[in-house]
C-alpha cells in the first residue's frame, strides 16, 4: 500500500510537467493569434509594394511620383504596425489554460482545480481524490492550430491574391528581382532627357504608270515639279508639339504615330507652297508644281492606204508615230465607212515596240481584203492610250481600203453585189435579181454544182433571212464563192498556208523582242503552219493527179520533196516546244524558203494538153463576155437605187 501512494506521485509529477510545456505551446499560439491580425495591414501594403517593384513599374513614374508612393508605402507599413504591436498583450497561465480546456473541449474549466485549496475542513481526502481526477485528464490536453480571424478581417479573401500575385512577379522579375527592388527603393533623380533633335523627311511617289522614281524634297527647301495623282509623304520626328503642315494655304492632316513622330500623306491634285511649321516657327517649304497628265500624241506620217507592190492581194498599209511622256500601252486605228457612217467601226490594233514606248513609229500592215469594205471608202483615224486610260486621237484620213483583185468576170460580179450590200444592207432586191441572173448562166456552173448550191443558199438566205446577221452570213458566203470561182483549192490552200506562215512569224517576232508571248499560243500557230502545210500539199497532189502532163508540180523533186517539209514542219514545232526558239525561227526560214521554191518553180515548155487548156480558157473568156452586160445592167440598176436618195427603198422579197 506504501508503494501505490509514491507511484501516483511520480505519475502526478510527470502529468504536471507535460501541463507545463502544453501551456507554453498555448500561450505561443495565443501570441500568434493575437499578432497576425496586427502585422496584416503592413504585410498586405508591403506585398503590393514588392509587386510593383519586381514589375518594374516605380521607376516608370516621375522621380517625384515615385518618391511620394515609397513614403506613402512606409508610413502604410509603419503606423498599422505600431498600432497593432501596442494592442498586443502577453497571454499569462490562465489564458494558456483557458485556450487548452476549449481545445481540449474540457468543461467547467477543470484546471482551476491545481490551484484551488479545499473550502471547508475535514475535505482532504475528498479534495485529493477530486484532484486525481482533474491531473488524469491532462493526458487528453490539446493545443489546437493557431485561428487569427482574418476570414472575418477579409471576406474577400485578397491574402490569396496577394500571394498569386507575388509568386507571378517573382517569376516575371527572375535573376533581376533584387535589381529591381533596388531600383524601386531608390528613386533616380537624374534630369530628364532633352527632346531629340526635330528630324524632317518629305518625298513625292510619281503614280507608277510614270515609272518614275520618287522625288526627295531637301530639308532646306526648294522646288519640285510631279505629275498630277502624285502621293504626297511628310514625316517628322523629334521635337515637341504637333506639326502642321499645309498646301497653297490648304491645312493637311498629320497623324500622330508616337510622341514624337508624326507623319502626313495626301494625293496631290495641285501644285502651291508647302510648308512645315511647328510653334508658330516653319521648319520647311518648298514650291510645288503638278503637271495635269496629257493625252498621248499620235498622228499619220504619211497618208494611209494600199501597201506597195501589192500585186493581187494588196494589204492596207496604215503607217504611225506615237509620244507620250510616260509611254504608251495601246495603238489601234479606227476605220468608219465613209458612206455609211453610222456603221460599227472596224477597229485594226497596232502593235508596239518594246511594250510601252515613249516615242516610236512604224506602219501596220494588214490584209484587210476579205473584209466587207474592200474597195469602199473609209474614214481613219488613230487612237493611242496611256497607263492611266487617257486617249489620243489624230487627224482623220480619207482612202478606198484595198480590195483583191479577181480576173473571173463572176467573182468580179459578187464582190461588187457585196460591196452593194455593204452600203444598203436594207435594200437586197436589186442584188437578189442579180444573183438571180447570174445563176440563169449554165456555162459558168455547169461543171461546178456545189458552187452553184452555194449562190442559191446565197440567194435564199438575203430573201428569207432577216436583220444584219444574215447580211453578213452572206456577204461571208459571197467572199468564200467569189475566191472558189478564182482560185480553186489549191490557191486557197496557198492562200491560207501564208496567213498561217504570217501569224507564226508575228508570234515568234514578239517573242524575239522581248514580249510576253503564250507558249501554248506559239504551239497553236504552229500546228495551224503544219495542217495548212498539209491541206496545200494534198491539192498540189490532187491537182497533178488531175492533170499528169502537166509539170507545175513535181513531188519527186529534190527540192520539193514533201516529206522534206513535213520533217521540217515538225522539228521547228518540236524545238519550239523544249523551247529552243532561235531553232524554231530557223526552221521556218528553211520552210518559208522551200515554199517559195515550190511556189517560183516553172517548166521550160508547155505541153499539148496545157496548150489545149490555153484555148479552152480563151474560149471560156468569149463566153463569159456576155457577163459584161450584166456588169453594166447591174450598175444602171444601182446607180438608179443611188440616185433615188431618201426615197423608201424597193420592199425586198421576205417570205414568211
Amino acid at each position: 500500500m506504501t508503494g501505490e501512494p509514491a507511484e501516483t506521485e511520480d505519475r502526478r509529477a510527470v502529468l504536471l510537467q507535460r501541463l507545463h510545456r502544453q501551456r507554453a505551446w498555448a500561450r505561443a499560439v495565443l501570441l500568434f493569434e493575437r499578432t497576425w491580425p496586427a502585422l496584416w495591414p503592413p504585410l498586405g501594403v508591403a506585398g503590393v509594394f514588392l509587386c510593383l517593384a519586381w514589375l518594374d513599374v516605380l521607376p516608370l513614374l516621375p522621380p517625384w511620383l515615385h518618391a511620394a508612393l515609397l513614403a506613402a508605402a512606409v508610413v502604410a507599413v509603419i503606423v498599422p504596425l505600431v498600432r497593432g504591436l501596442r494592442r498586443i498583450s502577453r497571454p499569462d497561465d490562465a489564458d494558456a489554460d483557458r485556450r487548452l480546456e476549449q481545445a481540449s473541449g474540457l468543461r467547467h474549466r477543470p484546471l482551476t482545480v491545481l490551484h484551488d485549496q479545499p473550502a471547508l475542513p475535514g475535505t482532504d481526502a475528498l479534495w485529493r481524490a477530486h484532484v486525481a481526477r482533474t491531473v488524469a485528464q491532462l493526458g487528453r490536453l490539446r493545443v489546437g492550430l493557431p485561428h487569427p480571424g482574418l476570414a472575418a478581417r477579409d471576406p474577400r479573401a485578397l491574402r490569396g491574391a496577394l500571394v498569386v500575385a507575388l509568386a507571378a512577379s517573382l517569376g516575371i522579375a527572375g535573376d533581376e528581382a533584387p535589381s529591381r527592388l533596388a531600383r524601386a527603393l531608390w528613386p533616380s533623380w537624374a534630369p530628364a532627357p532633352a527632346a531629340p533633335a526635330t528630324e524632317l523627311q518629305a518625298w513625292i511617289t510619281p503614280p507608277a504608270y510614270t515609272r518614275q522614281a520618287p522625288v526627295f524634297l531637301k530639308a532646306e527647301g526648294g522646288a519640285a515639279t510631279v505629275p498630277a495623282g502624285s502621293h504626297l509623304t511628310v514625316s517628322v520626328t523629334g521635337g515637341r508639339g504637333m506639326p502642321a503642315l499645309s498646301l497653297a494655304g490648304t491645312a493637311l492632316p498629320m497623324q500622330a504615330l508616337d510622341g514624337a513622330s508624326f507623319q502626313a500623306d495626301a494625293e496631290l491634285a495641285g501644285g502651291g507652297r508647302l510648308a512645315v511649321r511647328r510653334g508658330g516657327t516653319e521648319l520647311a517649304a518648298w514650291d510645288l508644281t503638278v503637271v495635269a497628265n496629257a493625252a498621248p500624241l499620235v498622228s499619220w506620217p504619211e497618208p494611209p492606204g494600199a501597201a506597195p507592190s501589192g500585186g493581187r492581194m494588196p494589204q492596207t498599209r496604215l503607217p504611225w508615230q506615237v509620244s507620250h511622256a510616260y509611254g504608251v500601252v495601246a495603238l489601234q486605228a479606227e476605220l468608219h465607212l465613209r458612206d455609211r457612217p453610222q456603221a460599227p467601226a472596224l477597229v485594226v490594233p497596232v502593235p508596239l515596240p518594246g511594250g510601252t514606248p515613249k516615242q516610236a513609229k512604224g506602219a501596220r500592215q494588214q490584209d484587210l481584203t476579205a473584209h466587207p469594205w474592200a474597195g469602199l471608202p473609209v474614214i481613219a483615224r488613230l487612237v493611242a492610250r496611256d497607263a492611266s486610260g487617257l486617249a489620243g486621237s489624230s487627224a482623220e484620213e480619207a482612202f478606198t481600203l484595198p480590195e483583191r483583185r479577181f480576173d473571173n468576170p463572176a467573182a468580179r460580179l459578187l464582190m461588187e453585189l457585196r460591196r452593194q450590200l455593204t452600203l444598203r444592207p436594207e435594200d437586197r432586191t436589186p442584188v437578189i435579181e442579180a444573183l438571180d441572173l447570174i445563176a440563169a448562166m449554165d456555162e459558168i456552173w455547169k461543171d461546178d454544182e456545189p458552187a452553184f448550191l452555194n449562190l442559191r443558199a446565197i440567194t435564199a438566205l438575203l430573201d428569207r433571212g432577216r436583220g444584219q446577221p444574215a447580211v453578213d452570213e452572206a456577204q461571208n458566203r459571197m467572199w468564200a464563192l467569189a475566191l472558189h470561182l478564182e482560185e480553186g483549192a489549191t490557191d486557197r490552200t496557198a492562200r491560207a498556208l501564208e496567213q498561217a506562215r504570217e501569224a507564226l512569224r508575228e508570234a515568234l517576232e514578239a517573242q524575239q523582242r522581248g514580249e510576253k508571248v503564250d507558249p501554248a499560243e506559239i504551239d497553236r500557230r504552229m500546228q495551224a503552219v503544219e495542217e495548212a502545210l498539209q491541206r496545200n500539199l494534198q491539192a498540189l497532189a490532187e491537182q497533178a493527179r488531175r492533170n499528169p502532163d502537166s509539170e507545175a508540180f513535181d513531188p519527186n523533186a529534190h527540192r520539193l520533196d514533201t516529206r522534206d517539209m513535213q520533217r521540217l514542219a515538225e522539228q521547228m514545232r518540236d524545238a519550239a516546244r523544249e523551247g529552243r526558239m532561235d531553232e524554231a525561227r530557223q526552221k521556218l526560214a528553211e520552210l518559208e524558203k522551200m515554199l517559195e521554191e515550190m511556189k517560183n518553180f516553172r517548166p521550160g515548155r508547155m505541153t499539148e494538153r496545157e496548150r489545149e487548156r490555153a484555148e479552152k480558157r480563151q474560149k471560156g473568156q468569149q463566153q463569159m463576155n456576155t457577163l459584161q452586160d450584166i456588169v453594166q445592167r447591174l450598175g444602171t440598176l444601182l446607180d438608179h437605187v443611188h440616185e433615188r436618195g431618201d426615197a423608201p427603198p424597193v420592199p425586198p422579197r421576205w417570205r414568211p
